[in-house]
C-alpha cells in the first residue's frame, strides 16, 4: 500500500491586486505563488525581476585575498587554481582561470583524480605544486576540511585562498584567506552560493566588474550541484543562462550537438544534459578533459572532445544501471531485517558513480542510504550518500565520526571513507541513530502546489508557468496534482522499456521516467490520482500539454471497467496468475476458476468474467475478494437490456394469433407472428417458451399447438419471465450503469465497507 502522504499546499495570504497587475500575474501562477507563500513586493520582484547581486567586498575575507593576488599578479608569482573533479569543480576553474588570466596572472590550474588524490585538497598535488614553484594555490569549490594539507603548504612557503561553499566544520583551516558565504566572521547577505558563485564573486571583484561572459558558467556549476535556487543564485543563474543562449561558448555548443540538442538553453538542458556530461568525466576519469572542454576556443578540439565526453556519459548510465540491479538485492534484504539506514558495500563498484546509486535507493525506498565500494587492496571503503528531508546526514554520519577516517557533505548528501572492517559497526550505529531521533514510520511527504482540473492543463497555462522560471532546489517547477483521473492508455517505451507512457481520459499524455516496471500495476481503466510537472511537447509543428508524472497513487482495491468492450482488449485474461469468476453452467477449466457464490482469497487480480445468474451470489463472492486489481467483463451470450421485457398487450396479442388457429408452423408462419406483434426473433421464442411453461401451448420443435385452460394464469408464475426479469435487472445494475453508478453500488453492498 501506498503509505506517501500528499498534501496540497495552502495560502496564507493573497496577492494585492496592485502587484497582480504590476506583475503582470495570472490565475494559474497567482495560485501557485499563493501556495508558495509568495505575496509580497519584495519576494515577487525576486521571482520576476530577478537582479540583487551583491558587492563581493561584502564576503569575509575577500578584500585580503583580493590584495594577495594582486600582489601575486605583479610579482609574477605562479599561482595554481585547485578545483573538483564534479561540473561544479570544473565550471569554478574555469572562472577563476579566465578571471585571473584577464588581469595578466601566470597561472595554472589542477584538478585531483577522484580515484587517486580523492576529494579536496591533496598533500602530494601541494608537495608537487611547490616544487614547480606555485607560490599562491586557489582551491575552488573545495578546501574547508583540508586542515592538514593547508598546514603542508604553509610549511612549503605556498599561501593558500580558499574559495567553498560546502558545510564547515567545527575549525577553520589556517589559509591566508577563506572566502565561503557563511564564513562565522562574515556577515555575507546569502548563503547557498555554489562553489562557482564563491569563484564568480572573486572573480567579479578582481576585474572590478560583472564578468557577463562568465555568467553562463555560473548557471552550469549553480544548476549541476543542485544548491538552492533562490536569491542571489537566482539572479546569477537567470543571468547566465541568458548568456549562453547569446553566446553559447564553442565546447559547450559542441557538446549540445553532440547530444542532438536544438533550441533554448534553460535550466533542465543544464540539469539532464550538460550537468550529466560534464559529470561523467570526473566520475569514471580525469575531470580535465571536461575542463578544457570548456575552455577550448577551436572547432575542431571541442567536437572531438564532446564525443569522448558523451561516451563517458554513456558508460556511467552502463555501470549505474548495473551496480543498482545489484544493490537493490541487498537493500531489500536489509529492509525484509528491520533495517531503516542503508548501508550496501561490494568490492568492484566504480566510486564514481556510487551517489547515483544512492540517490536511487533513497528515491525508490524513500530512507537514507550509503553506497561503499570496497578496496581491499588498500583496505578501505569509501562511497556516497543521500538523505531524506528527515534526517541529516552529516549530522548521521558526524554521530559516529570516531568510525570514519574521512567524511564531508552536507544534510542531503555526504561522501567517506573507512575502514572496511567498520561499515558493520557504523551502519549499526546510524541505524541506532536513526531509530533514536524519529519514532514511528518514515513517511514520504509529498507538498502540492496546487490542485488542477484537465480543463487547466492548456498550453496557455504552462507558458504562463513559464514566467515563474528558472526551477530549480527551493524553487521547483510547480508540482500539480490530478485528482480520480483515468488512464485510457498504458505503456512501456524507451531503451528496455524502463519508462512509462500513459494517457490520461484519452487527452493528455504522462511520462513517469524509469518506471517501466510499474506497468503491469497501471491496467488501462485504472482510476489513479498523478503528481507532476507540466510542459509543452512539440511534435511536427503540433504543440500540445504533456505531464511529467512525479508520483502515482491508487486506492488499495483497483476496480478496472471492462464491461462492454470488445473482447481483442482482454489481454490480461491469459493471466495464469488471476482468479476468474464464471457463470455456474460453464465448467471450470482449471483451479484459479470460481462460479458466483464462491468464495476467494489470496489473488492479487480477480476477473469477473461472466454475468453472474443472482445478484446475491456476485455479492457474496465480490465481498470475500481481498485482491488489489478487479476487472468487470460480465460476459453473456445474449444480452437483453436493449430489447427489455415484451409488454403484457404484446402477450395478449400473441396469444390472439395463436388462438386463431389449432396449430402453427414457425418455418412458415413465424414471419407472420413477428410482423405482427413486432418483435425480435429471440423475443418471441422466448414469449412462446414462458407459454409452454404455463401450459397455455405444446411447443415441439417448429410447431406449436394450443392448449384450453380452464384458469387464468399470471405471467410472473413463470421461472422463465422471471429468469429472463432477472437478467434485466443484473443488465442495468452491473452492465449498462454508468462505472460511478456500479461501484457505488457494489460498495454500498460491501459487508466490509
Amino acid at each position: 500500500m501506498d503509505k506517501t502522504v500528499w498534501t496540497v499546499k495552502q495560502p496564507v495570504d493573497t496577492i494585492p491586486a496592485a502587484l497582480i497587475k504590476k506583475y503582470h500575474i495570472t490565475e494559474i501562477n497567482k495560485k501557485i505563488l499563493e501556495s508558495r507563500h509568495i505575496v509580497t513586493e519584495a519576494a515577487l520582484h525576486d521571482i520576476f525581476i530577478a537582479d540583487d547581486i551583491h558587492d563581493p567586498f561584502t564576503m569575509f575575507d575577500m578584500d585580503k585575498a583580493v590584495k594577495r593576488i594582486q600582489t601575486a599578479v605583479d610579482n609574477n608569482e605562479m599561482i595554481l587554481v585547485y578545483g573538483d573533479y564534479d561540473a561544479d569543480g570544473v565550471t569554478s576553474v574555469t572562472v577563476l582561470v579566465d578571471s585571473l588570466k584577464s588581469i595578466g596572472a601566470n597561472v595554472g590550474w589542477y584538478i585531483p583524480n577522484r580515484f587517486t588524490e580523492g576529494y579536496g585538497p591533496n598533500e602530494q598535488a601541494f608537495r608537487e605544486a611547490s616544487d614547480a614553484g606555485v607560490s599562491l594555490i586557489i582551491t575552488v569549490d573545495n578546501g574547508i576540511q583540508g586542515h592538514h594539507e593547508v598546514d603542508v603548504a604553509n610549511e612549503l612557503g605556498m599561501d593558500v585562498i580558499i574559495t567553498d561553499h560546502h558545510e564547515i566544520g567545527q575549525t577553520l583551516p589556517d589559509a591566508y584567506a577563506i572566502l565561503h558565504p557563511m564564513h562565522p566572521d562574515g556577515s555575507y547577505p546569502f548563503h547557498h552560493l555554489a562553489g562557482v558563485g564563491v569563484s564568480y564573486k572573486l572573480a567579479c571583484a578582481l576585474n572590478g566588474q560583472l564578468n557577463e561572459h562568465l555568467l553562463g558558467f555560473v548557471a552550469i556549476g549553480t544548476i549541476s550541484d543542485l544548491v538552492s535556487l533562490t536569491g542571489e543564485n537566482r539572479v546569477l543563474v537567470k543571468r547566465g543562462l541568458k548568456a549562453l543562449n547569446a553566446n553559447t561558448p564553442i565546447g559547450l555548443k559542441a557538446l549540445l550537438q553532440q547530444a542532438s540538442f536544438k533550441g533554448e538553453i534553460t535550466e533542465e538542458t543544464v540539469g539532464f544534459i550538460i550537468g550529466p556530461r560534464l559529470n561523467a568525466v570526473g566520475r569514471l576519469d580525469d575531470a580535465r578533459l571536461a575542463c578544457e572542454l570548456l575552455q577550448i576556443d577551436d572547432e575542431d578540439e571541442a567536437e572531438w572532445m564532446s564525443e569522448q565526453v558523451d561516451q563517458f556519459n554513456i558508460e556511467r548510465k552502463e555501470i549505474v544501471s548495473a551496480i543498482t540491479e545489484q544493490a537493490l538485492i541487498d537493500v531489500e534484504e536489509k529492509i525484509a531485517n528491520g533495517n531503516r539506514f542503508i548501508v550496501v558495500a561490494k568490492e568492484g563498484w566504480n566510486e564514481g558513480v556510487l551517489g547515483i546509486v544512492a540517490s536511487r535507493i533513497t528515491e525508490q525506498y524513500h530512507l537514507p542510504a550509503i553506497v561503499l565500494n570496497i578496496d581491499y587492496d588498500n583496505d578501505y571503503a569509501k562511497g556516497s550518500a543521500r538523505s531524506i528531508a528527515q534526517v541529516s546526514m552529516y549530522d548521521s554520519l558526524d554521530a559516529s565520526r570516531a568510525l570514519i577516517t574521512k567524511f564531508g557533505g552536507h544534510h542531503m548528501a555526504a561522501g567517506m571513507t573507512l575502514p572496511i572492517e567498520n561499515i558493520e559497526q557504523l551502519e549499526k550505529a546510524l541505524n541506532n541513530y536513526l531509530d533514536t531521533h524519529i519514532d514511528g514510520e518514515i513517511v514520504r511527504e509529498i507538498e502540492i502546489d496546487a490542485a488542477v482540473e484537465m480543463s487547466d492543463i492548456t498550453v496557455k497555462n504552462i507558458n504562463d508557468m513559464d514566467k515563474l522560471r528558472p526551477f530549480g532546489t527551493d524553487f521547483s517547477a510547480p508540482l500539480l496534482s490530478l485528482m480520480n483521473v483515468e488512464l485510457t492508455d498504458v505503456k512501456q517505451i524507451g531503451q528496455n522499456q524502463a519508462h512509462l507512457k500513459m494517457t490520461v481520459q484519452n487527452t493528455l499524455n504522462a511520462l513517469m521516467w524509469n518506471e517501466g516496471a510499474r506497468m503491469s500495476a497501471l491496467p488501462v481503466g485504472s482510476q489513479v490520482n498523478l503528481a507532476g510537472t507540466l510542459q509543452l511537447n512539440e511534435w511536427n509543428g503540433n504543440v500540445q500539454p504533456q505531464m511529467i508524472v512525479r508520483h502515482i497513487k491508487q486506492d488499495a482495491m483497483q476496480m478496472i471497467d471492462f464491461r462492454n468492450v470488445h473482447p481483442n482488449s482482454y489481454k490480461f485474461l491469459k493471466d495464469e496468475q488471476a482468479a476468474f469468476v464464471i457463470h455456474p453452467s460453464k465448467d471450470k477449466l482449471n483451479e484459479h476458476y470460481f462460479h458466483y457464490g464462491e468464495s476467494i482469497s489470496d489473488y492479487d487480480k480477480v476477473i469477473f468474467r461472466d454475468l453472474p445468474d443472482s445478484e446475491e451470489k456476485f455479492l457474496d463472492t465480490f465481498n470475500s475478494v481481498d485482491a488489489t486489481l478487479i476487472y468487470f467483463i460480465f460476459h453473456t451470450q445474449k444480452q437483453l437490456y436493449f430489447e427489455g421485457m415484451p409488454t403484457s398487450e404484446k402477450f395478449k396479442l400473441l396469444y390472439k394469433c395463436i388462438m386463431i388457429k389449432p396449430e402453427i408452423n414457425l418455418e412458415k408462419e413465424g414471419g407472420y407472428l413477428l410482423q405482427t406483434i413486432k418483435v425480435s426473433a429471440d423475443t418471441l421464442l422466448f414469449m412462446l417458451d414462458v407459454y409452454h411453461e404455463l401450459g397455455l401451448i405444446i411447443k415441439t420443435g417448429q410447431r406449436i399447438k394450443k392448449q384450453e385452460v380452464d384458469k387464468k394464469v399470471d405471467l410472473l408464475s413463470s421461472s422463465t419471465y422471471q429468469a429472463r426479469l432477472n437478467q434485466l435487472k443484473l443488465e442495468s445494475k452491473l452492465l449498462f450503469s454508468s462505472f460511478d453508478e456500479f461501484k457505488q453500488y457494489i460498495l454500498s453492498n460491501n459487508s466490509l465497507s
